[in-house]
């Protein structure tokens, strides 16, 4: 289901985040398989990027099934999550929200809706820099500036502190010159991978080999452990065994060795945006309407149709679990997250002043009621 109050919005809006005229066209959607189930035993709700759409969309099950609940954000184009937050790369800034299980219960829009709400604490400004692929490294958030073609750090001292370029390029201009997208990091929150959608050194290079000119990298040497890959993405880590998604062609690849890997999984879609947990991976799928990067040429994946959603795997076998199809409203999806945290997630962003009224403490959470004085009460669910 979608939220009521949400979908009211969608229907009736008029004006994208971005501030456009384009109207905001509901989101319809479609579970096959056990995707409920899944979500609700592992414990977790999922959050989904869209830039296309501007949208982040929190998919959560409880009893009553799954719920999917959208919020609007700027050309949001990558996602992390880790301990209670998240954080998201948008067009100009890097938002960082957090979980609140003691303000859930008492959302004055929504009372007794959500057994947790995720609520903006900080935004940073870092321009357009296109972030791709963030993730928390310790207290410090890292990602690829894929403008600057290279890893970087963010931080409050700039837009963002380089930490390493491939060896290919040869200078720190914002001219995206090999679409580095991607970004794995080790056991101890290092940049230990990367992909690129080309090993070129030219503005906008890529582009003119983007159906088989991908590179998966090793960092910090520089290395090529795959080559030959159509617009790769999304590089990961899970319990030491590195997958990545080989985007043009619909895959998900395991890697046993630099220059060998296996296909784990064909699915119907542009494959972007990939997480773990436990022994589930969920993967993104996009129909790839902009082809602003794919080229006017067919990738290998559209010679069948190709769909939007979100699919659940099994690790070892890529048995596909369940999956939710996005029918209408969405089209591409750039990333997702794994929240933390059993029953319905909420989620408020930063740019409607409802959020303004949440005043969280660590253990506590009171909400501010309008009016002289502004009187706080706590929320039904504080300790």
């Amino acid at each position: 289901m979608i939220d009521a109050a949400e979908r009211r919005r969608a229907v009736s809006g008029n004006a994208t985040a971005s501030g456009s005229s384009a109207p905001v066209l509901p989101i319809q959607v479609q579970a096959t398989g056990d995707m409920a189930a899944v979500l609700q035993e592992l414990g977790i709700a999922l959050a989904v990027a869209s830039y296309q759409a501007s949208r982040v969309i929190v998919i959560s099950a409880d009893t009553a099934g799954l719920t999917v609940l959208p919020r609007s954000f700027d050309k949001p184009m990558s996602l992390a999550s880790t301990d209670g937050r998240l954080a998201i790369a948008t067009r100009n800034e890097l938002v960082v929200l957090s979980a609140s299980d003691a303000l859930a219960a008492g959302y004055p829009r929504a009372p007794d809706t959500y057994a947790r709400l995720w609520l903006p604490r900080s935004v940073r400004f870092t321009g357009e820099i296109d972030l791709h692929d963030i993730a928390f490294a310790g207290d410090t958030v890292v990602g690829a500036a894929t403008r600057f073609s290279c890893l970087a750090r963010l931080d409050d001292r700039a837009s963002f502190t380089p930490l390493w370029r491939p060896p290919f390029v040869s200078d720190l201009v914002p001219d995206d010159r090999c679409h580095l997208n991607g970004m794995a990091l080790d056991a101890a929150g290092a940049p230990r991978f990367a992909t690129a959608l080309g090993a070129t050194d030219t503005a906008e290079g890529w582009r003119a080999g983007r159906t088989g000119g991908g590179v998966l990298i090793s960092v910090p040497d520089g290395g090529i452990v795959l080559d030959g890959l159509c617009m790769p993405h999304s590089p990961r880590l899970f319990g030491g065994v590195l997958h990545v998604l080989n985007s043009g062609a619909g895959e998900v690849i395991r890697v046993e060795s630099a220059g060998r890997a296996t296909v784990l999984a064909r699915l119907s879609g542009y494959t972007r945006g990939l997480v773990a947990q436990r022994d589930i991976l969920f993967v993104g799928l996009s129909r790839l309407r902009d082809r602003h990067g794919a080229g006017r040429d067919p990738l290998p994946v559209e010679a069948d149709t190709v769909s939007c959603g979100v699919v659940a795997l099994e690790a070892t076998t890529g048995h596909v679990l369940g999956r939710l199809d996005f029918a209408g409203g969405i089209d591409e999806i750039s990333d997702l997250a794994v929240l933390s945290g059993a029953g319905r997630h909420g989620i408020l962003n930063h740019s409607e002043p409802g959020h303004r009224a949440a005043l969280a403490l660590p253990e506590q959470g009171f909400w501010a009621q309008p009016g002289p004085g502004g009187q706080a009460l706590p929320s039904d669910n504080t300790p």
